[in-house]
């Protein structure tokens, strides 16, 4: 028998205390209020400024087919519509199409084919779908986003309009691409205005032929295939769901583990134990990861089989279980920095309540972005690639649509293991402050508190990383602020404003030996010998050798070429060496052979070499350079640490560049040289030249190394 009124007593005293606490009104009902309409006017304005971008830009329609040029004008006046005739089409290609001697076009329903002059054509005379050189031709074109869409136009096109006939076009478009889907739409707003003026214009006469008052008839055909429509459904909400998800799992994991023991009063007694800070974080890490891919495995498993199951239903299951298999694979740096923020700041809560009001928000903070991505034009680029948990979406939308490029999924990839790591490195300093731990009221401050540097020798790992990943960070997006810019402008800007200076100024704050540090030492006779040999060879192995075996594509060849060239500037070819040798071989040998690599030592000359020359590597942000620049890293590497000298690096490093553009620069030496091409290099000039390094590391090592005068 439940006694109402002791009932009652006992709600009122609950929520009196619950009401109490100002965090849990403004979480319960502050946060909504202000929350939903914020998130409600940022998208709409999202929306209205994509829409009117989209609108103002005009579609560009390769046209394959007879267009004459008062069909063109017709076309362009009534719409936004750029039509560039034969764009994109082989010239066999199009003399077929003009001769009308290509197979039919297939309908959509693959019963009787359109585009023929031919009275009678057997089925067995139509080229299937997916087989049809035109159909082939317009989604490679569309894909590459050279074209928004193709208007193709029957070979009689014009005389079919002329004798009173039926002129029949197609529209082939990719309706994953909004772009693609505009041009469709002012495409055939276009071509029904001119049929209903057509039709007009007939009407007025007499005797004309069947088909007079129809004019036109215009077939509209999606390039875009059943996996990638799909894809597109996926790749919209997807993403989203799955962060939040994610980040919804680890959310509570880590209050339990935190806010969660101060309340069992069992995370002091963790303290006793024989363990660092630094342990305790990884062990406590580790475990809350671990939920968090779990609660994401689940997720993806079941939206996978929920999704397989409705689309059973309408022509089969369209995206494979390798494309969730490296969703997941993508999901993982992103899961790794939410565990590391939810873990540093729920370790401030004193009980699992607060840890509750302490994370909502942050949650929120970092899952609003993650609404835009799922509006239709908001894609994976050089910018979106460095923003945190959006950047993963994007790549996620990029991988269901098959639109992901290696360059973009590299950059992504590295920013958010670059995030991921000092989200760790955060959640390892809130670890090591006692006070924090044991909830004092000063835990915020005490956090922040640096107390004045003191002078050591050289950085640390945890140092070296960090000062890396804020420079990386920085020169990726000036570099993008910087791109109207003078290409000259942007080079010193760059290096000397974001290599050089940084380096300079963190090792006058935390008074790092410029010896230890930088090893500003002088070189030996025979170590200067042996860098001038490599330099004058390692770039015949780095550009030749590895860059043969492992080409990069022409398109990223003829860009890195229109750069170094400084977009057709006319500098002069000591000019050149200063910009693109000396500069480089100061500002970021003493950046990465300097601070990087010292702050490595500690680990060993093998971990040192490896690390700095991989995050060397990486700076150069393109996947095909990746390899040559690792390379040339580890030789600097090698030389400046046998040599005990910094000056050795930048002598192989100056060299090494020098001659780079001078036969980019210089295309008559060049061919004199026998080769014409920076990135390709005779085989028996790359092999000469691995000999004529190998006797240059030869020289160098014999060098003193760096432990014989520690």
């Amino acid at each position: 028998m439940i006694r109402w009124r002791l009932a009652f007593t006992l709600f009122q005293k609950e929520i009196t205390e619950t009401l109490r606490d100002r965090k849990t009104i403004l979480m319960a009902v502050g946060l909504p209020i202000l929350l939903y309409p914020l998130i409600a006017m940022s998208l709409t304005k999202l929306q209205e400024s994509r829409a009117e971008a989209q609108e103002a830009v005009r579609s560009k329609v390769a046209v394959w087919g007879p267009l004459s040029e008062t069909l063109k004008s017709d076309l362009e006046k009534t719409s936004k519509l750029d039509l560039i005739s034969g764009l994109g089409l082989d010239a066999s290609l199009q003399a077929k199409l003009l001769a009308g001697s290509l197979p039919p076009l297939p309908t959509l329903d693959e019963e009787t084919p359109i585009h023929t002059n031919a009275p009678t054509v057997k089925p067995s005379q139509v080229a299937s779908a997916g087989s049809h050189p035109i159909l082939l031709a317009a989604e490679t074109l569309v894909g590459e986003r050279k074209a928004d869409a193709v208007l193709l136009l029957d070979a009689n096109f014009q005389s079919q309009v002329s004798s009173g006939g039926v002129a029949r076009a197609h529209v082939l478009f990719d309706s994953v691409r909004d772009a693609s889907g505009k041009a469709h739409e002012r495409l055939s707003q276009a071509l029904e205005s001119l049929r209903k003026q057509e039709v007009a214009r007939r009407e007025k006469a007499h005797g004309l032929p069947a088909g007079f008052s129809k004019a036109y008839q215009v077939q509209e055909r999606n390039l875009a295939p059943q996996q990638r429509r799909t894809g597109k459904f996926l790749g919209s909400m997807l993403p989203f769901i799955l962060i939040v998800l994610s980040a919804s799992g680890g959310l509570y994991a880590t209050i339990d583990l935190t806010a969660g023991e101060k309340e069992r009063n069992t995370l002091q007694t963790l303290l006793c134990a024989p363990l660092t800070g630094l342990e305790i974080i990884v062990g406590k890490f580790f475990a809350a990861w671990m939920i968090v891919l779990i609660t994401t495995l689940a997720n993806l498993l079941s939206m996978a089989a929920t999704f397989a199951r409705i689309f059973a239903g309408s022509g089969g299951f369209q995206t494979s279980i390798g494309t969730y298999a490296l969703v997941f694979l993508v999901l993982l740096p992103a899961t790794f920095m939410l565990t590391a923020i939810f873990l540093s700041i729920a370790v401030f809560a004193r009980d699992f309540k607060d840890g509750q009001n302490l994370l909502t928000p942050m949650f929120m903070l970092l899952t609003m972005p993650l609404g835009a991505t799922m509006l239709p034009d908001v894609e994976l680029n050089v910018w979106t690639s460095a923003v945190p948990l959006v950047n993963i979406a994007l790549l996620i939308k990029g991988v269901f649509i098959a639109e992901a490029k290696p360059e973009l999924i590299f950059f992504t990839l590295l920013t958010s293991v670059l995030y991921a790591g000092l989200a760790l490195a955060f959640a390892a300093r809130v670890f090591q402050q006692e006070q924090v731990l044991l909830g004092g009221k000063d835990s915020w401050k005490s956090l922040f508190r640096f107390s004045a540097p003191v002078a050591t020798p050289r950085p640390t790992p945890a140092f070296a990383l960090t000062a890396f990943a804020g420079v990386f960070v920085t020169v990726f997006y000036a570099s993008q602020m910087l791109q109207g810019a003078n290409t000259i402008v942007a080079l010193i800007v760059t290096q000397y404003g974001f290599f050089l200076l940084p380096n300079l100024l963190m090792a006058w704050r935390w008074g790092f030996s410029a010896q230890e540090t930088y090893q500003l030492r002088r070189p030996s006779f025979t170590a200067i010998c042996g860098a001038i040999l490599i330099g004058f060879s390692a770039w015949g192995v780095t550009a030749g050798l590895v860059t043969r075996v492992f080409p990069p594509p022409e398109s990223f060849a003829k860009g890195l070429e229109k750069v170094l060239l400084f977009e057709g500037m006319n500098v002069p070819l000591v000019g050149v060496w200063l910009l693109l040798g000396v500069t480089p071989a100061l500002c970021e040998e003493l950046f990465f052979r300097g601070l990087i690599m010292s702050g490595f030592r500690p680990m060993g000359r093998w971990p040192a070499w490896l690390l700095s020359s991989l995050l060397f590597a990486v700076a150069h942000s393109s996947i095909y350079r990746l390899l040559p620049t690792f390379t040339l890293g580890m030789i600097i590497a090698f030389c400046s640490w046998r040599s005990r000298s910094i000056f050795t690096g930048m002598i192989i490093h100056a060299i090494n560049n020098s001659l780079l553009v001078t036969v980019l620069h210089k295309p008559e030496w060049a061919k004199k040289w026998g080769f014409s091409e920076m990135t390709y290099v005779p085989w028996s000039w790359g092999f000469g030249l691995a000999s004529v390094m190998g006797l240059g590391l030869f020289l160098v090592a014999r060098s003193p190394s760096a432990e014989d005068k520690r």
